[in-house]
């Protein structure tokens, strides 16, 4: 999410609906926008969401920090789809499959084109309440899967649509609801993931790593962390209101290669941050069906893209 495919990040959630009562009291999630669901489901429940993401890059941060216009903006439709299967009354997997199409700079992508995948399994430590209450604790595993397009690329850059790297993920993840005073609720809720170097990706032809027809070489990615913490606020058993922070770092890429006409080179694309908000609102027709809708921007970053992305999604459990 090159930007592809959620460099806008870093991770797509399972954000599983998750009602809690206490007396009269009651207070339906569906998670935040990015940050990761902590809980779990009952044994043999399912978990969908299919997520809209409209990207717009509208600049850049240089080493430094300081913030530059991109002109014009490149923008991207993303559709990604986590689907998740309760195997225990601890314990999930879920599958997350993604599709985009970017444009800018007068060019576009071949069609709807399929991202990398991802597959997660995250183990429960720790119950909550009877009434939905108190910390509940999780560890988690993610493989991405190189799925997308990331070299043989040939004239159209946009075609780029995954990092060619099998990356795993190992998260640590915690939450904790609180019934207030007035009748309503606030659940926090964060997430700490490191992810290790991938080691070395073949590289062909044009690529997401900025070569050109006839390189043959390769690419080496560092580590990567992400943390994110999210509040969600039930002003009424439909609506809630949600605040989000997330910040990812990715460390430096080494690009190692030659043409058939030019000698061997070496090059190194430095190590990136981005700080960003995702605010957003929920809308619940049911315990079971919950409509979310808001917005991530960044607001901080190095070397990397300056970024707003609308998006909404549509949680479902069966």
């Amino acid at each position: 999410m090159s930007q592809n495919l959620k460099s806008f990040g870093a991770t797509l959630a399972l954000l599983a609906i998750c009602p809690a009562i206490a007396a009269d009291r009651e207070a339906n999630f569906t998670g935040p926008l990015v940050t990761p669901a902590v809980n779990s489901m009952p044994a043999g429940m399912v978990n969908i969401e299919p997520y809209l993401i409209h990207t717009n890059t509208r600049g850049s941060y240089t080493n430094a920090g300081d913030r530059k216009e991109r002109d014009p903006t490149v923008r991207q439709w993303q559709l990604a789809v986590p689907m998740s299967y309760a195997l225990t009354d601890t314990s999930f997997v879920q599958l997350t499959l993604n599709a985009s199409r970017t444009s800018g700079d007068g060019l576009h992508t071949d069609g709807m084109r399929m991202g990398d995948t991802s597959v997660r399994f995250q183990q429960r430590l720790r119950a909550p309440d009877a009434d939905g209450g108190g910390l509940v604790l999780a560890i988690a595993a993610a493989q991405r899967l190189p799925t997308g397009a990331y070299h043989h690329l040939d004239t159209n850059p946009l075609n780029g649509t995954g990092n060619g790297a099998m990356r795993t993920t190992l998260a640590f993840g915690a939450q904790q609801l609180d019934w207030l005073d007035d009748g309503h609720a606030l659940r926090w809720r964060a997430q700490l993931a490191w992810s290790p170097s991938p080691g070395r990706i073949n590289v062909r032809d044009g690529s997401v790593y900025g070569t050109s027809r006839g390189f043959r070489g390769y690419a080496r990615l560092g580590q990567a962390w992400n943390a994110s913490v999210a509040a969600e606020y039930v002003l009424d058993p439909r609506w809630v209101l949600v605040g989000e922070a997330i910040w990812n770092r990715s460390g430096a890429v080494d690009v190692v290669g030659a043409t058939a006409e030019g000698p061997r080179t070496a090059r190194r694309l430095a190590p990136s941050q981005e700080f960003s908000l995702a605010p957003a609102v929920e809308y619940h027709f049911s315990p079971t069906v919950g409509l979310i809708g808001g917005v991530q921007f960044t607001v901080a970053g190095r070397n990397t893209a300056d970024y707003v992305a609308p998006q909404v999604a549509l949680n479902m459990v069966f």
